[in-house]
């Protein structure tokens, strides 16, 4: 683990005649194209993982305190959904919601409604969250388990009920896994080369613009700028792991559930709206399989 990045700093600080050098943290420093490069990648990273959040939480919720018909066969979709490579995940979704893709034509000659293009942020940002959302999901629902169900009751009994006992019981026991959960798709949509690539059509990202500097390289490029990329990348994982460490030592506390939460069967609108929600965002992340398999 050490040696390659030492062997990344080494070459990003130390020119072909062996004098040492910052000239390539300059190059991108002083460039709005490379540092708009590093914004991109923020800004994608951020809104994946808040997005892979806003749906995983809420999944694992459903599924570790309501019975939900189908619940593991939703769990091992959920599984394979995180599991598919990125070029696979990507170019299906090209071939669905691209220019020619078939759901893209097929809305449009029946109802007349021309969908936004896949290929930009907000494709990069829907391929990832769909991929990631199951890492969330996974996590968290593995917390919820832990749960005692006596702290759910105490909370009950004093009022605290439907989504402000979620809000101020539930998600605080469930943070440290909450914020693992942040941290694995925070990497992996960072680190993403192949979505980008593919849907991003001149959204540069940290990844692809470290491809493009390598391969640069063996056509006479400059291999020390693609490694000084790769440090400046390496130093912002770092950093934000250091972050999320303190914060899961803030909010460290160890949970043994004596009495496990045991799963209730909804009822009415809410049965509906819980199985319609979990059934229809697995479905649309699975979506890319089904064609697969289709074609």
């Amino acid at each position: 683990l050490v040696y390659p990045m030492f062997g990344l700093l080494k070459q990003s600080v130390i020119t072909p005649e062996g004098q040492f050098s910052l000239a390539e943290f300059t190059k991108f420093f002083s460039k709005s194209y490379y540092t708009d490069t590093m914004v991109n990648s923020m800004l994608v990273t951020v809104s994946v993982t808040a997005v892979s959040l806003i749906l995983g939480i809420p999944i694992a919720y459903f599924y570790s305190f309501y019975k939900i018909k189908g619940a593991k066969a939703l769990f091992v979709i959920s599984i394979l959904c995180s599991m598919s490579a990125p070029f696979i995940g990507a170019y299906s979704w090209i071939l669905m919601l691209g220019n020619s893709g078939i759901i893209r034509k097929t809305i449009k000659s029946v109802l007349g409604i021309t969908l936004p293009s896949i290929y930009g942020f907000n494709g990069i940002l829907l391929v990832l969250s769909l991929q990631l959302f199951p890492l969330v999901f996974l996590y968290v629902s593995g917390a919820m388990k832990n749960i005692d169900n006596s702290l759910l009751e105490a909370a009950e009994s004093m009022g605290c009920k439907g989504i402000k006992r979620f809000l101020t019981v539930i998600v605080p026991l469930c943070m440290p896994t909450i914020l693992a959960a942040m941290l694995l798709v925070f990497m992996r949509a960072f680190a993403d080369f192949g979505t980008p690539l593919l849907i991003g059509q001149g959204y540069r990202t940290f990844p692809v613009e470290i491809y493009n500097a390598f391969f640069s390289e063996t056509t006479g490029g400059d291999y020390g700028f693609a490694c000084a990329t790769s440090v400046i990348a390496i130093v912002i994982t770092t950093v934000v792991f250091l972050v999320q460490k303190w914060s899961s030592n803030k909010f460290s506390f160890t949970m043994n559930a004596l009495h496990p939460v045991e799963r209730k069967k909804a009822h009415g609108l809410l049965n509906v709206l819980i199985h319609l929600f979990t059934y229809l965002v697995v479905g649309i992340a699975f979506l890319p399989q089904v064609y697969i398999f289709y074609e």
